[in-house]
Protein backbone atom coordinates (compact mmCIF):
# COMPACT_ATOMS: atom_id res chain seq x y z
CA UNK A 1 0.00 0.00 0.00
CA UNK A 2 1.38 3.30 -0.72
CA UNK A 3 1.81 5.63 2.14
CA UNK A 4 0.84 9.45 1.86
CA UNK A 5 3.80 10.87 0.91
CA UNK A 6 4.11 8.46 -1.88
CA UNK A 7 1.05 9.89 -3.24
CA UNK A 8 1.78 13.44 -3.11
CA UNK A 9 5.07 12.79 -4.74
CA UNK A 10 3.13 10.46 -7.78
CA UNK A 11 0.56 13.74 -8.10
CA UNK A 12 3.29 15.91 -7.72
CA UNK A 13 4.93 14.39 -10.83
CA UNK A 14 2.07 13.53 -12.93
CA UNK A 15 1.44 17.48 -12.50
CA UNK A 16 4.93 18.38 -13.29
CA UNK A 17 5.16 16.33 -16.24
CA UNK A 18 1.58 16.55 -17.94
CA UNK A 19 2.74 18.81 -20.40
CA UNK A 20 4.86 15.65 -21.63
CA UNK A 21 1.60 13.91 -21.09
CA UNK A 22 -0.22 15.98 -23.29
CA UNK A 23 2.66 15.85 -25.77
CA UNK A 24 3.09 12.14 -25.96
CA UNK A 25 -0.73 11.46 -26.61
CA UNK A 26 -0.97 13.97 -29.56
CA UNK A 27 2.35 12.51 -30.89
CA UNK A 28 0.99 9.07 -30.30
CA UNK A 29 -2.53 9.59 -32.35
CA UNK A 30 -0.85 11.36 -35.19
CA UNK A 31 1.86 8.11 -35.20
CA UNK A 32 -1.03 5.77 -35.25
CA UNK A 33 -2.59 7.53 -37.96
CA UNK A 34 0.69 7.29 -39.68
CA UNK A 35 0.91 4.14 -39.52
CA UNK A 36 -2.37 3.45 -40.96
CA UNK A 37 -1.88 5.73 -43.32
CA UNK A 38 1.31 4.11 -44.44
CA UNK A 39 0.31 0.64 -44.25
CA UNK A 40 -1.79 1.54 -47.68
CA UNK A 41 1.62 2.62 -49.30
CA UNK A 42 3.15 -0.92 -48.76
CA UNK A 43 0.32 -2.98 -50.74
CA UNK A 44 0.76 -3.21 -54.27
CA UNK A 45 -1.75 -2.01 -56.57
CA UNK A 46 -0.85 -2.60 -59.87
CA UNK A 47 1.76 -5.32 -61.86
CA UNK A 48 4.61 -2.85 -62.95
CA UNK A 49 4.84 -2.38 -66.80
CA UNK A 50 8.52 -3.46 -66.75
CA UNK A 51 11.93 -3.54 -64.71
CA UNK A 52 12.56 -0.34 -64.54
CA UNK A 53 8.92 0.43 -62.74
CA UNK A 54 9.10 -2.44 -60.50
CA UNK A 55 12.41 -1.48 -59.68
CA UNK A 56 10.79 1.82 -58.09
CA UNK A 57 8.28 0.79 -56.88
CA UNK A 58 10.27 -2.04 -54.81
CA UNK A 59 12.25 1.02 -53.56
CA UNK A 60 9.45 2.93 -52.37
CA UNK A 61 8.34 -0.06 -50.85
CA UNK A 62 11.29 -0.66 -48.84
CA UNK A 63 11.88 2.96 -47.77
CA UNK A 64 7.73 2.05 -47.11
CA UNK A 65 8.13 -0.74 -44.82
CA UNK A 66 11.55 1.13 -43.11
CA UNK A 67 9.47 3.93 -41.97
CA UNK A 68 6.86 1.66 -40.42
CA UNK A 69 9.37 0.20 -38.45
CA UNK A 70 10.55 3.02 -37.21
CA UNK A 71 7.65 4.44 -36.44
CA UNK A 72 6.37 1.31 -34.46
CA UNK A 73 9.33 1.58 -32.80
CA UNK A 74 9.23 4.96 -31.93
CA UNK A 75 5.12 4.57 -30.87
CA UNK A 76 5.89 1.65 -28.57
CA UNK A 77 8.43 4.13 -26.58
CA UNK A 78 5.62 6.67 -26.43
CA UNK A 79 3.37 3.68 -24.98
CA UNK A 80 6.08 3.11 -22.70
CA UNK A 81 6.84 6.66 -21.79
CA UNK A 82 2.90 6.97 -20.67
CA UNK A 83 2.49 3.92 -18.85
CA UNK A 84 5.48 5.13 -16.86
CA UNK A 85 3.65 8.04 -16.03
CA UNK A 86 0.86 6.07 -15.42
CA UNK A 87 2.89 4.50 -12.78
CA UNK A 88 4.96 7.55 -11.17
CA UNK A 89 7.91 7.13 -12.71
CA UNK A 90 8.35 9.41 -15.73
CA UNK A 91 11.33 11.58 -15.53
CA UNK A 92 13.18 9.11 -13.51
CA UNK A 93 16.42 7.25 -15.53
CA UNK A 94 15.72 3.41 -15.93
CA UNK A 95 19.29 3.05 -14.68
CA UNK A 96 20.17 5.23 -12.17
CA UNK A 97 16.96 6.21 -10.88
CA UNK A 98 18.06 10.02 -11.06
CA UNK A 99 15.48 12.81 -12.38
CA UNK A 100 15.99 12.95 -16.50
CA UNK A 101 17.03 16.93 -17.07
CA UNK A 102 14.01 18.40 -18.52
CA UNK A 103 15.70 20.01 -21.34
CA UNK A 104 16.20 16.34 -22.16
CA UNK A 105 12.69 15.29 -22.29
CA UNK A 106 11.52 18.27 -23.87
CA UNK A 107 13.92 16.69 -26.80
CA UNK A 108 13.34 13.86 -26.44
CA UNK A 109 9.88 13.40 -24.66
CA UNK A 110 10.16 9.31 -23.95
CA UNK A 111 13.50 8.76 -22.77
CA UNK A 112 14.07 6.40 -20.48
CA UNK A 113 17.55 7.27 -19.39
CA UNK A 114 19.55 10.23 -18.28
CA UNK A 115 21.91 11.52 -20.43
CA UNK A 116 25.26 10.25 -18.86
CA UNK A 117 23.18 6.63 -19.05
CA UNK A 118 22.21 7.10 -22.20
CA UNK A 119 25.82 8.03 -23.62
CA UNK A 120 26.94 4.46 -21.40
CA UNK A 121 25.01 2.68 -22.87
CA UNK A 122 26.10 4.09 -26.49
CA UNK A 123 29.64 3.49 -25.30
CA UNK A 124 29.25 -0.11 -24.58
CA UNK A 125 26.95 -0.70 -27.57
CA UNK A 126 29.91 0.53 -29.67
CA UNK A 127 32.48 -1.52 -28.06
Amino acid sequence: MKSTTDSLTHNGRRKKYGVFEDLLRKKRDALRQKLNYRLDDVTIQLEPNDEGDMAARNFAKDLAVATIERERRELAEIEAALERMTRGEYGLCETCQNPIREARLHALPWARFCIQCADRSVNRAAD
